[in-house]
């Protein structure tokens, strides 16, 4: 795989008048590309909701079977788990943990060094798993 893209919803998920800001995130490869799509939790609750919103973004076919269950139409994407997160920008913190219920605990094996070597402003933030 590829560099690592992170997505965050809302683009301006936080700043100096938001310094801190906590959500779910979901660990995601499609067509050789590796993503990390956060999002905030007031726009946010559930990882499928992510997953839809990436969908819907990147052209992928997915429709709600029901109001809790999504399906996506995309052999070149795999779901590498999910987890919560918590970001605070003025201590350059990024916390992860926590699992998904539906896609599993998030892949931790090169998790660091892929936001590492991320073109976003997170790439310099002190990681902390948990």
């Amino acid at each position: 795989m590829s560099s690592t893209e992170i997505l965050v919803y809302p683009a301006s998920i936080a700043g100096p008048e938001r310094p801190e800001v906590e959500g779910k995130f979901l660990r995601l490869s499609w067509r050789n590309q590796g993503y990390l799509v956060f999002a905030a939790f007031e726009l946010y609750r559930y990882h499928n909701q992510i997953l839809a919103r990436f969908a819907q973004e990147h052209g992928l076919t997915h429709r709600w079977v029901d109001a809790q269950t999504l399906e996506v139409n995309a052999p070149q994407l795999a779901v590498h788990g999910g987890g919560r997160f918590r970001l605070n920008t003025r201590q350059q913190r990024l916390d992860l943990w926590d699992d998904s219920q539906v896609y599993g605990r998030f892949e931790e094996s090169g998790l660091v060094e892929s936001i590492a070597a991320a073109a976003h402003p997170w790439h310099r933030f002190n990681i902390q798993i948990g």
